[in-house]
């Protein structure tokens, strides 16, 4: 059960992540125009596919490594949970400093259930893997 828990926990961050690298690369205008960000130049296009599509795709090998067995698994539960952590903590400072959620898209409102899972998940498989360990 430990086992088959962290594996889907890996497969839908890998999965997740290929989304984000796939639909960020193919088309970062759009991408952008989804989260409320418009691209003014190239700069802006690169910086959408080295950000979003380039820190995605290796977040996705990385959880594929560990699937693999060539990486272990906490190494894939730890980088999923900081990217994670760290989204839904910005997004939750955000939240703060904005007072509200007034002007937020629903893409922005669907990232933050998106990440706050992400997170749980990436915390619950670490911890549920360490204690399978001992």
């Amino acid at each position: 059960m430990n086992q088959a828990f962290g594996t889907a926990v890996l497969v839908i961050a890998a999965l997740f992540c290929l989304f984000t690298a796939w639909k960020s690369g193919t088309d970062p205008n759009l991408f952008a125009e989804r989260l409320g960000l418009a691209v003014a130049n190239a700069g802006g296009v690169n910086e959408i596919r080295a950000q979003y599509s380039g820190f995605f795709l290796a977040a996705a090998v990385v959880c594929g490594a560990s699937l693999a067995g060539i990486l272990s698994r906490d190494i894939s539960f730890v980088v999923v949970g900081t990217i994670f952590g760290g989204l839904i903590f910005g997004r939750i400072t955000s939240l703060a400093l904005n007072g509200g959620i007034a002007g937020y898209g629903p893409t922005i409102l669907a990232l933050f259930a998106i990440d706050a899972v992400g997170f749980a998940l990436a915390l619950t498989a670490f911890f549920v893997n360490s204690s399978a360990r001992q």
